[in-house]
Order: structure tokens, then C-alpha cells, then sequence
């Protein structure tokens, strides 16, 4: 193992153990070497044969857990890292530090993101955008003082990523998959009109629920972080169909 594959291991095993406080496996595991010019998959099967994401049963008191990520569970508030025995190795919040999130991202995935600053503008901040194929972390830069949703967020346009890595949410549904099928696998309403975006699953309540006085009724969706099932994205990529995307809180307005 050279150099740069055994700092990466590293890494990978102390955000694990930071994340998580899982048992370890007492012998590192081969990191995937970085491939700049991979690609995603650009093909997915349609939603009904994707496998329902399930628990794996809690190990026993001193049990050796594999640490090696194979499987990327998108969640409202977090991703969950998931080895092949379907136990979840990291938890990785969205309000974990930027530089922790990408570091531990770019071990999963098996290389570094291209780095894009933007600038900030009438209604948002400036935000950094952090891409791999397939993939995309934007850290948005919010004044001292002023939260309005968690630190970072994702959005994954491809069922495959970095050396193999599957993502998903915890229904199994993936990137590229029906979205139609799957609003009606939910009981959602579709619209049809190519901006289609809902819940795939939706987090604790963070605030009131939103109230519109002119019709004398609550909104819809609770204020809460979610993660969205979109028919839109960030790529200019035909191929990119729909997308996850988290944390959205569907609780409040978007421009």
C-alpha cells in the first residue's frame, strides 16, 4: 500500500470510529485506489428491483465489524455508511464540519472532489461545491450568528458512485429509478410537470408547522429535514433523471 492509500485508510477508519464508536476491525482494510477519470453509472434498473434497505442484526458485545463502506443510505438528517453485511459502520451528520464531511466522502468514494467556490448573491450566501461523479456536497457560508438549516448538503444523481458504492433511501429507491412509481409507492401526489419533488422519508419535527392564514389550515409538509426525491438538479446532465437530495425541508419556503 503506498503512501497516499495508507493516510487514506486512516482517515476513513477515525471518522468511523469518532461517528460511530463501532467495534473495529483489529486489520485495516485495503482502501480503493483514487481513479480521477471514473465515471458513474449512467444506466440504473428501474425501482422495482431495487432491495429494500435492511437492518442487520446488532452485533454481539466484541464481535469484529468489517469498516469497509459499501453502500450509502441517504437520510434526513445524515448518511448512514453501510458495510456488506448490511451493518451501518458511520452515521455522518449533515452538521458535521465541512472539511470532516469531504475528507470522509472522498475516502468512501476512492478520491477527491473537484472544488468550486461560488459567489454569494440577493437571496443566498456563497456556498463551496464539493463534486465527484455522481455525487455533490455544497457547503454554503452563512454569516456568524445565522443557522437556517444544517451545514451541508448532498445530492447524489447516480445508483453508483466512487469504486462501486451504492446509494439509495431506506425504501431502496435510487438515483435514476421511477420517481413516478415511487410517489405512488409513498402516496404522493404527481404533478407531471417536470418539477415533481417529495419526501422519500422525513426526519423529527424542527419547528411549528407552517400556517396559511387565508385558507385557515396548516401546510402540508411538517418543518422538518427530509430527503427529497427530485426530477430536477444541479447537472446539466440528460442522463441525470431523478435525484436525492438532503437535508430539504419541505416545511418552508424555497427560492
Amino acid at each position: 500500500m503506498d503512501r497516499v492509500s495508507t493516510r487514506l485508510a486512516a482517515v476513513l477508519f477515525a471518522a468511523v470510529l469518532a461517528l460511530t464508536a463501532c467495534v473495529p476491525s483489529p486489520d485495516p482494510s485495503p482502501t480503493r485506489t483514487p481513479n480521477p477519470t471514473r465515471t458513474p453509472s449512467a444506466a440504473p434498473t428501474p425501482h422495482a428491483s431495487a432491495a429494500p434497505t435492511e437492518s442487520a442484526p446488532p452485533t454481539e458485545p466484541g464481535e469484529v465489524v468489517d469498516p469497509v463502506v459499501t453502500r450509502i443510505v441517504v437520510r434526513p438528517e445524515q448518511l448512514d455508511l453501510v458495510n456488506r453485511a448490511g451493518v451501518v459502520v458511520g452515521e455522518l451528520s449533515y452538521d458535521a464540519e465541512a472539511v470532516a464531511f469531504v475528507d470522509t466522502i472522498s475516502n468512501v468514494l476512492g478520491g477527491p472532489p473537484d472544488v468550486e467556490e461560488r459567489p454569494g448573491g440577493h437571496e443566498w450566501f456563497p456556498w463551496t461545491k464539493y463534486t465527484w461523479p455522481g455525487a455533490v456536497v455544497i457547503d454554503d457560508h452563512e454569516p456568524e450568528g445565522i443557522s437556517s438549516d444544517m451545514n451541508v448538503a448532498v445530492e447524489f444523481t447516480h445508483p453508483v458512485v466512487g469504486d462501486g458504492i451504492s446509494v439509495a433511501t431506506v425504501q431502496g429507491f435510487r438515483p435514476g429509478d421511477d420517481a413516478q412509481a415511487f410517489a405512488a409507492e409513498v402516496g404522493v401526489t404527481w404533478h407531471g410537470n417536470g418539477f415533481d419533488q417529495f419526501p422519500a422519508e422525513t426526519g423529527p419535527d424542527i419547528g411549528e408547522r407552517g400556517y396559511d392564514e387565508w385558507a385557515g389550515t396548516y401546510w402540508e409538509y411538517a418543518n422538518a429535514n427530509a430527503v427529497a426525491v427530485s426530477l430536477w438538479s444541479r447537472s446539466s446532465d440528460p442522463a441525470v433523471t431523478s435525484v436525492l437530495q438532503a437535508p430539504w425541508n419541505f416545511g418552508i419556503g424555497h427560492v
